[in-house]
Protein backbone atom coordinates (compact mmCIF):
# COMPACT_ATOMS: atom_id res chain seq x y z
CA UNK A 1 0.00 0.00 0.00
CA UNK A 2 1.50 3.71 -1.16
CA UNK A 3 2.06 6.26 1.73
CA UNK A 4 0.78 9.41 1.46
CA UNK A 5 2.81 12.29 1.33
CA UNK A 6 2.45 14.22 4.39
CA UNK A 7 3.50 17.54 2.50
CA UNK A 8 1.20 16.89 -0.13
CA UNK A 9 -1.80 16.60 2.99
CA UNK A 10 -0.54 19.12 4.52
CA UNK A 11 -0.66 21.60 1.33
CA UNK A 12 -4.27 19.98 0.46
CA UNK A 13 -5.44 20.93 4.42
CA UNK A 14 -3.56 24.44 3.82
CA UNK A 15 -5.33 24.93 0.94
CA UNK A 16 -9.01 24.52 2.08
CA UNK A 17 -8.15 26.21 5.22
CA UNK A 18 -7.49 29.36 2.68
CA UNK A 19 -10.82 28.49 0.46
CA UNK A 20 -12.73 28.86 4.02
CA UNK A 21 -11.55 31.74 5.22
CA UNK A 22 -13.65 34.14 3.23
CA UNK A 23 -16.73 33.07 3.93
CA UNK A 24 -15.43 33.43 8.43
CA UNK A 25 -16.76 36.80 7.63
CA UNK A 26 -20.60 35.80 6.85
CA UNK A 27 -20.54 32.92 9.03
CA UNK A 28 -19.64 35.55 12.21
CA UNK A 29 -23.03 37.76 10.82
CA UNK A 30 -25.11 34.92 10.53
CA UNK A 31 -24.16 33.79 14.42
CA UNK A 32 -24.92 37.20 15.37
CA UNK A 33 -28.08 37.46 13.44
CA UNK A 34 -29.32 34.23 14.74
CA UNK A 35 -28.50 34.87 18.02
CA UNK A 36 -30.32 37.80 17.89
CA UNK A 37 -33.24 36.26 17.03
CA UNK A 38 -33.31 33.37 19.17
CA UNK A 39 -34.36 35.19 22.11
CA UNK A 40 -37.48 36.48 19.75
CA UNK A 41 -38.25 32.62 18.62
CA UNK A 42 -38.48 31.54 22.21
CA UNK A 43 -40.86 34.37 23.77
CA UNK A 44 -43.05 35.05 20.74
CA UNK A 45 -45.67 31.84 20.00
CA UNK A 46 -46.12 32.80 16.39
CA UNK A 47 -42.30 32.79 15.83
CA UNK A 48 -41.35 29.47 17.34
CA UNK A 49 -40.61 28.35 13.68
CA UNK A 50 -37.81 30.22 13.77
CA UNK A 51 -35.23 27.26 14.29
CA UNK A 52 -36.69 25.09 11.62
CA UNK A 53 -36.97 28.36 9.03
CA UNK A 54 -33.03 28.90 9.59
CA UNK A 55 -32.57 24.97 8.99
CA UNK A 56 -34.50 25.01 5.56
CA UNK A 57 -32.55 28.45 4.37
CA UNK A 58 -29.47 26.27 5.48
CA UNK A 59 -30.36 23.54 3.23
CA UNK A 60 -31.50 25.38 0.33
CA UNK A 61 -27.87 27.59 0.39
CA UNK A 62 -26.21 24.18 0.29
CA UNK A 63 -28.39 22.75 -2.38
CA UNK A 64 -27.07 25.76 -4.49
CA UNK A 65 -23.48 25.17 -3.80
CA UNK A 66 -22.23 22.78 -6.40
CA UNK A 67 -24.10 24.95 -8.50
CA UNK A 68 -22.59 28.03 -7.37
CA UNK A 69 -20.75 30.10 -10.44
CA UNK A 70 -16.94 30.67 -9.94
CA UNK A 71 -15.56 32.92 -7.62
CA UNK A 72 -13.95 35.89 -9.94
CA UNK A 73 -9.87 36.08 -9.75
CA UNK A 74 -8.88 39.19 -7.85
CA UNK A 75 -7.87 41.37 -11.15
CA UNK A 76 -11.52 41.11 -11.95
CA UNK A 77 -13.00 44.21 -10.52
CA UNK A 78 -15.87 44.04 -8.83
CA UNK A 79 -19.13 46.27 -8.31
CA UNK A 80 -17.46 48.53 -6.11
CA UNK A 81 -20.54 51.15 -5.80
CA UNK A 82 -22.83 48.30 -4.80
CA UNK A 83 -20.34 46.85 -2.09
CA UNK A 84 -19.56 50.34 -0.65
CA UNK A 85 -23.43 51.57 -0.45
CA UNK A 86 -24.45 48.05 0.82
CA UNK A 87 -21.71 48.10 3.39
CA UNK A 88 -22.02 51.38 4.47
CA UNK A 89 -25.59 50.85 5.25
CA UNK A 90 -25.40 47.58 6.88
CA UNK A 91 -23.23 49.32 9.19
CA UNK A 92 -25.69 51.72 9.82
CA UNK A 93 -28.38 49.47 10.58
CA UNK A 94 -26.86 47.29 12.61
CA UNK A 95 -25.16 50.34 14.89
CA UNK A 96 -29.11 51.88 15.11
CA UNK A 97 -30.64 48.43 16.05
CA UNK A 98 -27.86 47.46 18.87
CA UNK A 99 -28.09 50.69 20.15
CA UNK A 100 -31.52 50.36 20.50
CA UNK A 101 -31.79 47.36 21.71
CA UNK A 102 -29.04 48.60 24.53
CA UNK A 103 -30.73 51.99 25.51
CA UNK A 104 -34.41 50.94 25.03
CA UNK A 105 -34.91 46.99 24.55
CA UNK A 106 -34.91 43.64 22.71
CA UNK A 107 -38.28 44.14 20.38
CA UNK A 108 -39.43 43.26 16.64
CA UNK A 109 -38.64 46.73 15.56
CA UNK A 110 -35.31 46.16 16.66
CA UNK A 111 -34.33 42.80 15.68
CA UNK A 112 -36.14 43.67 12.10
CA UNK A 113 -33.72 46.60 11.33
CA UNK A 114 -30.77 44.04 12.57
CA UNK A 115 -31.98 41.43 10.19
CA UNK A 116 -31.69 43.77 7.08
CA UNK A 117 -28.36 45.13 7.88
CA UNK A 118 -27.32 41.60 8.59
CA UNK A 119 -28.64 41.04 4.88
CA UNK A 120 -26.90 43.86 3.23
CA UNK A 121 -23.38 42.78 4.91
CA UNK A 122 -23.77 39.58 3.12
CA UNK A 123 -25.21 40.78 0.31
CA UNK A 124 -21.93 42.67 0.00
CA UNK A 125 -19.77 40.09 1.14
CA UNK A 126 -21.30 37.66 -1.44
CA UNK A 127 -20.09 40.66 -4.34
CA UNK A 128 -17.02 40.63 -3.22
CA UNK A 129 -16.13 37.21 -3.76
CA UNK A 130 -18.43 36.71 -7.03
CA UNK A 131 -19.82 39.93 -8.03
CA UNK A 132 -23.95 39.72 -9.08
CA UNK A 133 -24.23 36.17 -10.40
CA UNK A 134 -22.77 35.21 -7.17
CA UNK A 135 -25.14 36.87 -5.04
CA UNK A 136 -27.70 36.25 -7.58
CA UNK A 137 -27.12 32.70 -7.00
CA UNK A 138 -27.71 32.67 -3.47
CA UNK A 139 -30.52 35.66 -3.14
CA UNK A 140 -33.14 33.21 -2.45
CA UNK A 141 -32.06 31.45 1.03
CA UNK A 142 -31.37 34.75 2.18
CA UNK A 143 -34.92 36.27 1.92
CA UNK A 144 -36.21 33.01 2.25
CA UNK A 145 -34.73 33.58 5.79
CA UNK A 146 -36.96 36.42 6.62
CA UNK A 147 -40.08 34.43 7.27
CA UNK A 148 -38.34 34.08 10.60
CA UNK A 149 -37.81 37.46 10.83
CA UNK A 150 -40.09 39.37 13.72
CA UNK A 151 -42.18 41.59 11.67
CA UNK A 152 -42.41 45.32 13.69
CA UNK A 153 -46.00 45.98 15.24
CA UNK A 154 -46.07 48.87 12.29
CA UNK A 155 -46.85 46.18 9.77
CA UNK A 156 -47.50 42.94 12.18
CA UNK A 157 -50.81 44.33 13.66
CA UNK A 158 -52.41 45.31 10.08
CA UNK A 159 -52.14 42.22 8.65
CA UNK A 160 -53.40 40.60 12.24
CA UNK A 161 -56.43 43.15 12.44
CA UNK A 162 -57.06 42.83 8.73
CA UNK A 163 -57.11 38.88 8.29
CA UNK A 164 -59.57 38.88 11.67
CA UNK A 165 -61.89 41.27 10.02
CA UNK A 166 -61.91 38.97 6.69
CA UNK A 167 -62.98 35.70 8.90
CA UNK A 168 -64.83 37.42 10.62
CA UNK A 169 -67.25 39.11 7.95
CA UNK A 170 -66.95 36.18 5.97
CA UNK A 171 -67.91 33.86 8.90
CA UNK A 172 -71.15 36.07 9.75
CA UNK A 173 -72.04 36.39 6.03
CA UNK A 174 -72.15 32.28 6.13
CA UNK A 175 -74.19 32.11 9.45
CA UNK A 176 -76.72 34.49 7.57
CA UNK A 177 -76.71 32.41 4.61
CA UNK A 178 -77.24 29.07 6.49
CA UNK A 179 -80.33 31.15 8.79
CA UNK A 180 -78.43 31.45 11.40
CA UNK A 181 -78.91 35.13 13.26
CA UNK A 182 -75.51 36.22 13.63
CA UNK A 183 -74.26 39.95 14.12
CA UNK A 184 -70.05 40.73 13.93
CA UNK A 185 -69.45 43.50 16.75
CA UNK A 186 -65.87 43.95 15.68
CA UNK A 187 -63.84 40.20 16.18
CA UNK A 188 -66.44 38.62 18.24
CA UNK A 189 -69.79 37.09 17.06
CA UNK A 190 -72.56 37.45 18.32
CA UNK A 191 -74.90 34.27 18.06
CA UNK A 192 -78.44 33.52 19.64
CA UNK A 193 -76.96 32.01 22.44
CA UNK A 194 -73.44 32.67 22.91
CA UNK A 195 -70.44 34.69 21.60
CA UNK A 196 -67.29 33.65 19.60
CA UNK A 197 -64.47 35.86 19.23
CA UNK A 198 -61.66 35.75 16.46
CA UNK A 199 -58.72 36.35 18.16
CA UNK A 200 -55.18 36.28 16.79
CA UNK A 201 -54.59 32.90 16.73
CA UNK A 202 -58.29 32.28 15.13
CA UNK A 203 -56.87 34.76 12.37
CA UNK A 204 -55.06 32.11 10.46
CA UNK A 205 -51.47 34.22 11.07
CA UNK A 206 -49.83 30.91 12.51
CA UNK A 207 -51.20 28.82 9.70
CA UNK A 208 -50.68 31.93 6.66
CA UNK A 209 -47.12 31.87 8.27
CA UNK A 210 -46.22 28.31 7.86
CA UNK A 211 -47.96 28.21 4.54
CA UNK A 212 -45.64 30.73 2.86
CA UNK A 213 -42.67 28.72 3.90
CA UNK A 214 -43.68 25.56 2.77
CA UNK A 215 -44.56 27.29 -0.54
CA UNK A 216 -41.56 28.97 -0.71
CA UNK A 217 -39.47 26.06 0.13
CA UNK A 218 -41.13 23.31 -1.53
CA UNK A 219 -41.46 25.71 -5.04
CA UNK A 220 -37.68 26.65 -4.82
CA UNK A 221 -36.98 23.19 -4.76
CA UNK A 222 -39.29 21.33 -7.13
CA UNK A 223 -40.52 24.23 -10.08
CA UNK A 224 -38.16 26.11 -11.98
CA UNK A 225 -40.26 28.96 -13.49
CA UNK A 226 -40.72 32.06 -11.13
CA UNK A 227 -44.30 32.43 -12.19
CA UNK A 228 -45.47 29.20 -11.61
CA UNK A 229 -43.45 29.86 -7.53
CA UNK A 230 -44.97 32.81 -7.13
CA UNK A 231 -48.83 31.27 -7.98
CA UNK A 232 -47.62 28.16 -5.83
CA UNK A 233 -47.46 31.35 -3.23
CA UNK A 234 -50.51 32.48 -4.09
CA UNK A 235 -52.24 29.59 -3.66
CA UNK A 236 -50.96 29.15 -0.17
CA UNK A 237 -52.05 32.04 0.94
CA UNK A 238 -55.30 31.23 -0.42
CA UNK A 239 -55.69 27.91 0.72
CA UNK A 240 -55.00 29.28 4.51
CA UNK A 241 -57.43 32.05 4.46
CA UNK A 242 -60.07 29.21 3.19
CA UNK A 243 -58.91 26.94 6.11
CA UNK A 244 -59.29 29.07 8.54
CA UNK A 245 -62.54 30.61 7.63
CA UNK A 246 -63.72 26.86 7.42
CA UNK A 247 -62.32 26.28 11.28
CA UNK A 248 -63.59 29.60 12.43
CA UNK A 249 -67.51 28.87 10.58
CA UNK A 250 -66.93 25.34 12.51
CA UNK A 251 -66.47 26.82 15.93
CA UNK A 252 -69.32 28.91 15.04
CA UNK A 253 -71.44 26.00 14.57
CA UNK A 254 -70.64 23.69 17.43
CA UNK A 255 -71.11 26.83 19.80
CA UNK A 256 -74.31 27.83 18.25
CA UNK A 257 -75.64 24.13 18.90
CA UNK A 258 -73.83 23.51 21.53
CA UNK A 259 -72.65 26.37 23.85
CA UNK A 260 -69.29 27.29 25.44
CA UNK A 261 -68.59 24.28 26.68
CA UNK A 262 -68.49 22.05 22.88
CA UNK A 263 -66.66 25.13 21.82
CA UNK A 264 -63.93 24.46 23.59
CA UNK A 265 -63.47 20.97 23.33
CA UNK A 266 -63.02 20.92 19.69
CA UNK A 267 -60.99 24.27 19.61
CA UNK A 268 -57.42 22.56 19.18
CA UNK A 269 -58.67 19.87 16.84
CA UNK A 270 -59.96 22.20 14.88
CA UNK A 271 -57.00 24.27 14.47
CA UNK A 272 -55.07 20.51 13.24
CA UNK A 273 -57.22 20.02 11.53
CA UNK A 274 -56.41 23.40 9.46
CA UNK A 275 -52.66 22.56 9.66
CA UNK A 276 -53.29 18.97 7.90
CA UNK A 277 -55.72 20.73 5.10
CA UNK A 278 -52.90 23.53 3.93
CA UNK A 279 -50.28 21.38 4.58
CA UNK A 280 -51.66 18.55 1.99
CA UNK A 281 -53.23 21.19 0.00
CA UNK A 282 -49.60 22.56 -1.34
CA UNK A 283 -48.43 19.25 -1.37
CA UNK A 284 -50.97 18.55 -3.58
CA UNK A 285 -50.71 21.90 -5.91
CA UNK A 286 -47.25 21.59 -6.05
CA UNK A 287 -47.37 18.04 -7.74
CA UNK A 288 -49.81 19.23 -10.15
CA UNK A 289 -47.83 22.60 -11.03
CA UNK A 290 -44.35 20.52 -11.41
CA UNK A 291 -46.29 18.50 -13.84
CA UNK A 292 -47.47 21.75 -15.54
CA UNK A 293 -43.83 23.32 -14.96
CA UNK A 294 -42.48 20.84 -17.02
CA UNK A 295 -44.54 20.48 -19.62
CA UNK A 296 -44.24 24.03 -20.56
CA UNK A 297 -40.26 23.41 -20.23
CA UNK A 298 -40.84 20.85 -22.42
CA UNK A 299 -43.02 22.78 -25.30
CA UNK A 300 -40.57 25.98 -24.77
CA UNK A 301 -37.52 23.74 -25.77
CA UNK A 302 -35.98 23.64 -28.54
CA UNK A 303 -36.89 21.12 -31.44
CA UNK A 304 -33.45 18.94 -32.27
CA UNK A 305 -32.88 18.58 -36.01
Amino acid sequence: MAESDPASTTVTQDRTIVSLLPWAGPAFVIGWWVHDLSFHWASLVEYRFGWMAFILAGFLAWERWPTRPAPMSPDVPRPVLAITLLGLAGFAIVLFAELYRIGVMRAPSQVFPLSVGCACFIGAHLLVIGGWPFAKHFLFPLLFFFVAVPLPNLFWQPVVLGLQDLVAVLNVEALEIMGIPAVREGHVIQLPKTRVGVDEACSGIRSLQSTLMAAMFIGDLTLRRWRTRVALLVAGVALAIIGNWGRSLYLSLTAHRGGSDSLNAVHDSAGWTVLVFTAGGIAVLSWIMSKLDNRMNASAAPESP
